[in-house]
């Protein structure tokens, strides 16, 4: 076999070469034998597996098991029947050992049979290739005339599409936050002022008054806790207690409308008027209405709290009835309001309150405050007076010291409170 195949080989390299020699010297193809093919090898006959025998496909585990078998029943059942026994029990391994070889058993590795050979190549001569035909060479232009045919434009090769997923896209990085600079305080200018309804304050007037509200805010501080400790020993009612700051807008209208009065007068004599930017309203039944007012004086007085104002209104025949005083703190010298009411009179300057605010407008003409005037005495009509009102007065505001200093006369001012309340003001003795 190996020698056929050698010659195959060498006529087949025989035939390929001259078929190359006679394509270059255009002689034409050499007529070669063809070889013959070789025969395909003859399959050789599969082995035939051998019957399994029948003592080696009998297991020994069969053998032991039918050991058992029969000296459990030998044990059970009486020697009578152990001939019976024997003979069925071999014609039972007779009909097992018969069925195992009609069975077909499957071959084992070295019986199988072997995997059919991948058939040879149909011919097994090459095709003679044929010569490449010439292409006919491209006119050139004549010297001195320009080509009239443009050159051709190159064309890009076409490229296969690439499938690429399209990139992820990622999350800004956060920036750590910009330090803020520092605060600068507000400076108005000379126009930022505050204005409403004709009424004008200009910018440095406006900082004084945002100074003297916030002094306010300060001495309120000290000034409720002295309040709610008469109210608990005089018995009386707080009422209002949440209003006890002013508004601010209220503030500045009462210092525009002061100013406005008086081109003259400065925003710092405006607000040295205001005595009720921190205000408070006690209230007391008609009965202990006189005795509570009279303790609540000297428990301020007591306290070294001067008194700036006080109006006694229940002796008018018309009008806002009852007791409107006002107290320079001692801890803090800020000015502060104190009313003191009956139940009915409290009531009644609610009612009045939205005729009150109207009264004060700038726009307000003087036909309206005259009709306001008078549906206010209508409502101050029906309040009772109570028994002894009229006669209350405030404490001595100030009694005078002569002291001689340096040669000459000193006088200080003291507050000093009354023995009677209900007795007029005299003058110190000289």
């Amino acid at each position: 076999m190996k020698i056929h195949r050698a010659h195959t080989f060498r006529a087949v390299a025989w035939t390929v070469t001259a078929t190359a020699l006679a394509s270059t010297l255009s002689l034409g193809p050499v007529a070669a034998a063809e070889p013959a093919c070789p025969p395909a090898e003859p399959r050789k006959p599969a082995p035939v597996c051998p019957a399994p025998s029948a003592k080696k496909q009998a297991p020994k585990k069969h053998a032991a098991k039918k050991q058992a078998a029969k000296k459990q029943t030998a044990k059970k059942q009486p020697p009578r029947k152990t001939a019976a026994k024997k003979q069925a029990a071999r014609k039972q391994a007779a009909r097992k050992q018969a069925a195992r070889k009609q069975a077909p058993q499957a071959p084992t590795a070295a019986c199988r049979p072997p995997r059919p050979k991948p058939k040879p190549a149909a011919t097994c001569q090459a095709a003679p290739r044929k010569p490449a035909a010439k292409k006919p060479a491209a006119k050139q232009p004549a010297a001195g005339k320009p080509s009239a045919q443009k050159p051709a434009a190159q064309q890009p090769s076409p490229q296969k599409p690439t499938t690429q997923r399209p990139p992820r896209k990622r999350p800004p990085a956060k920036r750590p936050p910009a330090k803020k600079p520092p605060a600068q305080r507000k400076q108005l200018k000379k126009d930022h002022g505050w204005r409403y309804e004709g009424l004008y304050i200009d910018a440095a007037d406006l900082r004084k008054v945002n100074v003297f509200l916030a002094r306010a805010r300060k001495a309120e501080r000290t000034i409720s806790p002295q309040v709610r400790s008469i109210a608990r020993r005089t018995k009386a009612t707080v009422v209002g207690y949440e209003d006890r700051l002013r508004k601010p807008e209220s503030v500045k209208r009462a210092v525009a409308r002061t100013m406005q009065g008086n081109p003259t007068m400065t925003a710092d004599e405006a607000l040295g008027r205001i005595n009720d930017s921190v205000r408070y309203i006690l209230q007391w039944p008609d009965k202990s209405y006189v005795k509570g007012v009279q303790d609540t004086t000297k428990l301020l007085a007591g306290w070294k709290n001067a008194n700036l104002r006080w109006s006694n209104t229940w002796a008018r025949p018309r009008g806002y009835k009852g007791i409107n005083t006002a107290w320079r703190a001692n801890n803090s010298g800020h000015p502060y309001e104190l009313q003191f009411h009956t139940p009915k009179s409290r009531a009644a300057q609610r009612k009045s309150r939205a005729l009150y605010e109207e009264a004060h407008r700038s726009r307000t003409t003087s036909q309206r405050r005259a009709q306001i005037q008078g549906e206010m005495n209508r409502i101050y009509a029906t309040v009772p007076c109570p028994a002894g009102s009229q006669l209350l007065n405030g404490p001595r505001r100030r009694s005078a010291e002569r002291k001689v200093v340096n040669g000459r006369p000193y006088v200080r001012s003291v507050p000093v409170m009354a023995d009677n309340l209900f007795t007029a003001y005299e003058p110190p003795k000289q």
